[in-house]
């Protein structure tokens, strides 16, 4: 949008706040946005408004939006407690307060505000800031956030943000496959996501596919020319490329700690290779299966 553009979405939504002084609750997306350029007047109109009309709760919630996007945390999370004593059921309110409190380390009530916004109305913007704040704050919390960027996914079938977290979690756990999958997604909606190159290149290579995953890193390189961003991924290529490698014992057999190969050691060689066939067929649940209980490998 152009400057033309910016000057005309402000005058509309400066129009609409005195509309909304004059003829009731407001329409909170009308007044601030993320970078908007006229959150700060947006904000001085609607505490002028406020300190004539206090009973307007809706204005609360406006201006707590502006104040959030200021950065003015402390002052977004005031105006949401506010909202929430005068109308106890409003779940924009809440989750206002939990992106708020979060940002100033309020963790655990963060936590629950996301989980009170989810119960009173269910969006994916509450999810997925759950889920964060699971990934983030918690140690030992990926099946809950994962959960959740699910159901923000299911909300939001373009929520990059969602893809993106939850490939990592995947990643983490060694479930290459669906990380790929969520990999290409965020690539497929938006190419201009940090690393998404990388994060599929390096998927592939998981996977076994390495002149796949070369391609695709050497384009993340061309995008992200930061030393830093090759120096991590290739550090994790090669850890992949070095647990693909067998350890073999001086007897020509495969073992640890010096031993010769024994019943167990084969059959847990065998597991292993039956459980990478499996992820790197595609077949998630079942390799999963193989991992956790040798008896279904």
């Amino acid at each position: 949008m152009g400057p033309a553009g910016r000057r005309v979405g402000s005058f509309v939504a400066l129009c609409s706040v005195l509309w909304v002084a004059a003829c009731g609750e407001p329409s909170v997306d009308a007044y601030c946005e993320a970078n908007g350029k006229g959150n700060q007047q947006t904000l001085q109109l609607l505490t002028d408004v406020l300190e004539r009309k206090r009973n307007q709760t809706g204005l609360y919630l406006a201006r707590a939006r502006c104040h959030y996007f200021l950065g003015s945390y402390a002052h977004a999370l005031q105006d949401a407690s506010e909202v929430i004593r005068r109308v106890p059921n409003k779940a924009d309110a809440y989750l206002l307060r939990a992106k708020a409190g979060k940002m100033l380390g309020q963790v655990p009530q963060a936590l629950d505000d996301y989980s009170t916004s989810i119960r009173l109305r269910p969006t994916a913007e509450a999810y997925y800031g759950r889920g964060l704040t699971y990934v983030r704050e918690y140690q030992g919390k990926d099946r809950e956030a994962a959960e959740d960027f699910t159901a923000a996914i299911r909300l939001d079938a373009n929520h990059v943000g969602a893809y993106k977290s939850r490939a990592e979690i995947y990643s983490r756990h060694e479930q290459f496959q669906a990380a790929l999958d969520d990999s290409e997604k965020v690539l497929k909606l938006d190419p201009a996501t940090p690393n998404a190159f990388c994060n599929v290149g390096f998927a592939h290579y998981a996977l076994g596919h390495d002149a796949e995953g070369r391609k695709f890193l050497t384009t993340c390189y061309q995008k992200d020319p930061d030393p830093q961003t090759r120096g991590y991924y290739e550090t994790e290529v090669r850890k992949v490329l070095a647990a693909r490698q067998p350890r073999r014992n001086s007897g020509g057999g495969y073992a640890t700690d010096g031993r010769e190969s024994t019943a167990h050691d084969r059959e847990m060689e065998r597991q292993q290779h039956v459980y990478e066939s499996l992820r790197n067929s595609g077949f998630t649940d079942r390799a999963e299966a193989c991992r956790m209980d040798g008896s279904k490998c």
